[in-house]
């Protein structure tokens, strides 16, 4: 899916992270909580906590990181970078590790690629499902009197966009 990278720019990658972090934690963060407060998922997963994440980048434990499903646990909410009264925030960490992770060739979780392959078919996340009704009967949108999703203006120019992300690497 993304490119590849050496071990020599995954190690400067996790060194200029370390000393970002580690500038937060001196200068800014005074480990109130509140990013871990606010995190659904840390409220349902009990080894997840954004806060964590965090202070194992401070503490030089990028592999640790990259190996595990910690980082493909968030869902993106960006509730710990609303919720931080000094604007660090958990999620641009997880987003940077994640993207180091694929350009690194380390596993992601199954299900990404037809995730990808969904939003360059349809230009969503998801598509549009049928909702159940309190009869438990399905109906779509246009029987909810709701109008049909929108797509891109040029789903071929989002296609080659979101294809160009992939074949560097990035996130979309």
């Amino acid at each position: 899916m993304g490119g590849t990278i050496d071990d020599r720019e995954v190690e400067i990658v996790s060194l200029m992270l370390q000393r970002a972090v580690k500038e937060m934690f001196t200068e800014v963060c005074d480990q109130c909580g509140k990013c871990s407060s606010a995190c659904p998922v840390a409220r349902h997963i009990e080894t997840f906590n954004p806060r964590q994440i965090v202070a194992k980048v401070s503490l030089g434990r990028m592999s640790e990181l990259l190996e595990s499903d910690e980082i493909w646990t968030c869902t993106s909410c960006q509730k710990c970078k609303e919720r931080c009264p000094e604007n660090i925030s958990p999620y641009d960490l997880i987003m940077i590790l994640r993207n180091l992770a694929v350009r690194a060739g380390y596993p992601y979780p199954e299900g990404y690629d037809t995730f990808i392959d969904t939003v360059i078919e349809s230009g969503s996340s998801q598509k549009p499902r049928a909702q159940k009704t309190g009869a438990n009967e399905f109906c779509d949108r246009a029987a909810l009197g709701l109008p049909e999703v929108e797509k891109p203006e040029d789903m071929e120019a989002f296609r080659e966009v979101v294809r160009g992300f992939i074949r560097r690497g990035d996130s979309c």
